[in-house]
């Protein structure tokens, strides 16, 4: 984008890492940067910032994506940083990156002045490939001396405070101390952990969220996880600390390379550092013992001798079933999320609010296939009577004139595209780089594609709000309309976990509210269409071959349950 006068644009991107923990970090690359820019007759238009931002992540990084956002949609000629490192540390992820430049038409210049080439981004990646470990050794043995030393790295648990003006240093919360002490008492005594975290929210107890993350929403109620810890046990049962011990490097974080996923595994013990702080003390020694083997005794009930989870060879299902991230509860209008399954391997979605946290009366799960197939037979009388499609069409333009003011959804949605577009860029050069083609990698690709373009059709219909308030009296729209519905329908009884069936019943349907009923009576649901669907726009990704084959890997096959009906 260079102006009339041949003065090439730039934006400035500058960061500083959680480790370095030095905001004057950032000014000081600016003001490099603008000198760079100076220099080489370039026109700054922008700036772009993450503080306190690992170079090993992309997502959580703000300004980082704002920038991509600028260079896929070519805002600006050359992007000026201090170093290549701090776009990122990741070695796959600057070539990368330089690609997306290349492609895009910008061109990458550090404080030397100087345009990147290939080579010196491989020297940057070569640099960054001995750095890493290099650097996380380093951290690695400051956190250890630290211990050695009775100081404690990172985040402080509940029940403790940082001591002002000693890093590291913790020093006992009276009010938490009685809230843990409490937590134990009653675990101890066989109360189960939904029960106790369901009445310290319903007293009004700040949860540990609630006390260190008091601007955001959703952290004042308690979950039961944060007492049992999960897998790796690490809740406040079983938090060493509160009888005055100090545990380090018990487990170790590992990245999955073919996945992207951060996973836990506890080390050797050899390598465990445990350090004895008694001034740190909550739990009585008896209590604590006492509580441990009722852990013991429920963990040897629920999963047999060994007392560790067994996980059942299931298919993969959360994403995978068009239901999932639809249905609603119909007591406290909470999400519903895959709690359990049933015997023949089916997910069942419960509330969230009542499974996770005892807040919620609506205690019941439902088989999500069961819910579908009905949902299937039901959609044709609910969705393609004449007076639905006229009630829905004055729905949404309702909406359409209620959405001028309220950027919400769209936002929401930009995100969305942001997040799927890094990811098919990552997948993309992993696949590019890699000596053989792993279909896994393909088939992830191929979803995140058409989940893009079902996002990238929402944030067309949203648009700015009264462009879109346009003719429903447009010939034939109802026979469109109709036709999608109906090809949805066949789509969901022949093969509803394909992808572009799942991403058509979502473009349709907004969400699935699910009342309570007894148990062995027909679930009862209400259907809430998305009025966005409502332009006459084709609901299936465009495009695409409706004979293309979809794999095993995205859906999976379920034995049929019993029939239920609707409301």
């Amino acid at each position: 984008m260079t102006t009339p006068s041949s003065k090439k644009t730039a934006v400035i991107y500058a960061r500083y890492s959680s480790d370095m923990q030095k905001a004057s970090s950032i000014d000081g690359q600016l003001l490099l940067c603008r000198k760079v820019a100076l220099r080489n007759n370039l026109d700054v238009v922008g700036e772009f910032v993450d503080a306190a931002k690992s170079g090993l992540t992309e997502g959580a990084r703000d300004g980082y994506q704002r920038l991509l956002n600028g260079v896929r949609s070519r805002q600006f000629d050359v992007v000026v940083v201090e170093h290549f490192d701090r776009l990122s540390r990741d070695p796959a992820t600057i070539q990368r990156l330089k690609q997306v430049f290349e492609f895009n038409g910008v061109e990458l210049m550090d404080q030397k002045g100087v345009y990147a080439t290939a080579t010196d981004i491989s020297i940057a990646s070569l640099y960054n490939t001995i750095y890493k470990p290099q650097l996380a050794e380093k951290v690695r043995r400051g956190h250890d001396n630290a211990v050695a030393n009775g100081r404690i790295p990172g985040s402080y648990a509940y029940g403790y405070r940082p001591r002002p003006g000693a890093p590291g240093e913790r020093v006992i919360d009276e009010n938490e101390a009685k809230i843990v002490l409490r937590i134990f008492k009653e675990y101890a005594a066989g109360r189960s952990t939904r029960t106790i975290a369901a009445d310290l929210t319903r007293e009004g107890v700040p949860s540990p969220g609630a006390t260190r993350h008091k601007n955001k929403a959703g952290r004042t109620t308690w979950n039961h996880q944060c007492i049992t810890g999960g897998r790796h046990g690490r809740g406040i049962i079983g938090n060493e600390l509160y009888i005055g011990e100090i545990h380090w490097n018990v487990r170790s974080t590992i990245l999955n390379p073919e996945t992207q996923k951060k996973q836990k595994r506890r080390n050797p013990a050899e390598r465990h550092i445990i350090v004895k702080k008694p001034e740190l003390r909550i739990v009585p020694q008896g209590l604590w013992e006492l509580a441990q083997k009722v852990r013991r005794v429920r963990a040897v009930s629920m999963f047999g001798p060994t007392g560790q989870p067994r996980r059942r060879a299931v298919s993969p299902r959360n994403n995978e079933h068009p239901l999932a991230g639809v249905l609603r509860c119909g007591v406290c209008n909470g999400h519903m999320r895959i709690a359990q399954s049933s015997r023949n391997g089916a997910p069942r979605a419960a509330c969230a609010s009542a499974h996770q946290r005892g807040t919620c009366e609506h205690t019941r799960s439902f088989d999500m296939d069961v819910l579908l197939e009905d949902a299937s037979e039901k959609i044709q009388v609910k969705l393609l009577s004449p007076k639905a499609i006229e009630e829905a069409m004055r729905t949404w333009k309702e909406e359409r004139k209620n959405d001028r003011n309220n950027g919400s959804e769209h936002n929401k949605l930009e995100r969305r595209r942001r997040v799927l577009t890094t990811e098919i860029e990552r997948l993309s050069y992993a696949i590019a780089n890699s000596r053989r083609k792993p279909d896994e990698l393909l088939k992830r690709i191929d979803e995140c594609d058409l989940e893009r373009e079902s996002v990238e059709e929402r944030l067309r219909l949203l648009g700015g709000g009264g462009e879109n308030i346009v003719g429903f009296d447009r010939p034939k729209f109802s026979d469109r309309y109709s036709s999608e519905v109906r090809r949805l329908i066949t789509a969901l009884k022949t093969n509803p976990k394909a992808i572009e069936t799942r991403i058509a019943f979502r473009n349709l349907i907004e969400c699935i509210v699910v009342h309570p009923v007894r148990k062995r009576m027909p679930y009862e649901y209400t259907p809430y269409l998305n009025s966005s669907a409502l332009c006459g726009k084709n609901l299936f990704p465009e495009n695409r071959s409706k004979e293309r084959e979809i794999s095993t890997f995205a859906y999976y096959d379920n034995g049929k349950s019993g029939k239920s009906v609707s409301s």
